[in-house]
């Protein structure tokens, strides 16, 4: 009975131990979180016509009409064709 008792002090204090980084990690994460969302919702309020901005794969473009309604923006890049593409795809606004 000796080996079950010492098998479940192990369990328990693996188990402890993995609700306790859990918590923690949870705690840490939610702190970054909310910081990143702040600054993406400032960012797609700030919008301006005429602003240079960049998306998360690397594609840069100027914006050129700002659609309220649909949330979406239309955008030259440097061939001169424009795309309307969602206002949360921007990542950040370079000038």
């Amino acid at each position: 009975m000796s080996i079950w008792n010492s098998i479940l002090g192990a369990s328990i204090v693996v188990l402890i131990f993995v609700i306790a980084f859990a918590i923690i990690y949870y705690f840490v994460g939610a702190r970054g979180m909310k910081s990143q969302k702040e600054h993406f919702k400032k960012l797609h309020q700030s919008l301006a016509l005429g602003q240079q901005v960049k998306f998360a794969n690397g594609l840069y473009g100027t914006v050129k009409v700002i659609n309220q309604k649909k949330e979406t923006v239309d955008i030259e890049v440097k061939s001169g064709t424009i795309i309307e593409v969602s206002r949360y795809a921007i990542s950040e606004i370079v000038k």
